[in-house]
């Protein structure tokens, strides 16, 4: 371009030396030339600047036009390399028991039918859900999103999802090593650990697996009934949940995971009874022994819970009336109540198809710790493959917390759990 520009302005020079020679009659005018040549340059560099500009502005649709195709190569490889992005993984699993207890008889129980979907959404997230059908109703017990790039070892998971408290409940029951959810576990947690809020997840950077992780939610425990999970509240009406949990190998044979959770919510209100704020705590053991030289087939596994939980719980009291102070009558008062209970189990795999294992649980009432329910539970499992088994359990309820008397003494149950399509938990329940 500079070139081109060059040549115009030496032949414009040129004509404008040689024309009085060529030219003498013409002297007169050869001002008036020399103006008329002038425009004529100036002219055409208005043009060549224009055009100089339109070439740049050309450079820059290119430059956006290869960035978009890069973009595009980009999520083409993205699609490639993780395929359920357009299709996602689908899996159920179905739970079913046939159930004795020496107290009023039999049942078929059918315990859920569970959905499971889950996928990448992009190179920054996926996501993944639970659709579960029961005797109750039919429910979203999980619906989630999970970041995959966030920077310094961070992740963020946001929905509806199983908070991380604890061990067993992050499990859906069906994960069981036995058939039923501990008593330790509804009384103190509320069951499962579903909870609507955000979670964010750090991974140290150390030798060994160290994370922590903060989360909020409106509140933790499928069946915590202290608040209204569809109502808006104050910000100290919530559920703040921190936790610590490392796994690291003892030996080439001997694993260990350990952790430790604090739910903290700072006010809960009780109807007529003033309120407070709640505290639980829980400690969590897992030791793991798989034999170096063996499948994965076999082995044995402990794992155990403790609970700690500090609370004011409603109770009722005979007091003089406000209007009629000699006349008693029944009133609601609360008081704080601290209890301790837990769960550990013990699980012998065998070999590829059998395993057996015991389960302990003790679990006092919240709201009068002095009255515990104790119960003893040996369970052996049949794995037919590894979609179909079978387990049968024998319980007995030492219950003191129950009024009703078909939760106590001799139970036995036969669980017939199957999976179709896509379904796994990974190393948890390894």
């Amino acid at each position: 371009m500079s070139r081109a520009i060059a040549k115009i302005e030496f032949w414009t020079v040129c004509a404008v030396l040689v024309a009085p020679f060529l030219f003498p009659k013409a002297g007169q005018s050869q001002e008036s030339i020399i103006n008329a040549l002038k425009q004529q340059i100036a002219e055409m560099q208005e043009a060549m600047k224009k055009m100089a500009g339109r070439i740049e502005q050309l450079e820059k649709e290119k430059a956006a036009t290869n960035t978009r195709v890069d973009q595009v190569e980009r999520s083409a490889k993205t699609i490639q390399s993780a395929p359920s992005a357009l299709n996602p993984a689908i899996g159920m699993a179905i739970d079913a028991t046939a159930e004795h207890r020496a107290a009023t008889g039999g049942d078929f129980n059918f315990r859920a039918a569970e959905i499971g979907i889950s996928a990448s959404i992009d190179p920054y997230a996926r996501g993944y859900a639970f659709f579960t059908g029961s005797r109750e109703g039919v429910e979203v017990e999980e619906a989630a999103m999970v970041t995959t790039s966030l920077p310094w070892n961070l992740q963020a998971r946001g929905g509806r999802f199983f908070a991380d408290f604890g061990r067993l409940a992050k499990f859906h029951p069906h994960e069981y090593a036995f058939v039923n959810t501990p008593l330790s576990l509804e009384r103190m947690v509320g069951g499962e650990s579903k909870a609507d809020g955000v979670e964010l997840n750090y991974l140290f950077p150390t030798p060994f697996f160290l994370r922590a992780t903060l989360g909020g939610y409106n509140k933790m425990g499928a069946e915590n009934d202290r608040l209204d999970d569809t109502r808006s509240r104050s910000w100290s009406r919530f559920t703040y949940l921190g936790r610590l949990n490392t796994y690291f190998d003892l030996s080439d044979n001997h694993s260990l995971e350990l952790g430790s959770s604090l739910a903290y919510t700072p006010s809960v209100r009780l109807a007529d009874a003033g309120g407070g704020n709640r505290s639980l705590s829980g400690v969590d053991l897992t030791y793991r022994y798989q034999p170096a030289g063996s499948t994965l087939y076999q082995g044995f596994t402990w794992g155990s819970e403790l609970f700690f939980n500090s609370e004011r719980r409603p109770f009722e009291i005979e007091a003089p009336s406000a209007d009629h102070p000699d006349v008693l009558e029944t009133q609601t008062a609360s008081k704080r109540r601290f209890s301790v209970g837990g769960y550990t189990y013990g699980e012998l795999k065998l070999n590829r198809n059998w395993s057996t294992g015991f389960l302990f649980d003790y679990a006092p009432s919240i709201d009068n710790p002095a009255k515990k329910t104790r119960s003893y539970s040996p369970f052996i499992t049949w794995n037919l493959s590894e979609f179909n088994r079978l387990r049968l359990q024998y319980s007995y309820f030492d219950d003191k917390v129950r009024a009703e008397k078909s939760e106590r003494g001799n139970q036995i149950f036969l669980q017939w759990t199957t999976i179709l399509g896509a379904h796994s938990h990974g190393f948890r329940t390894r």
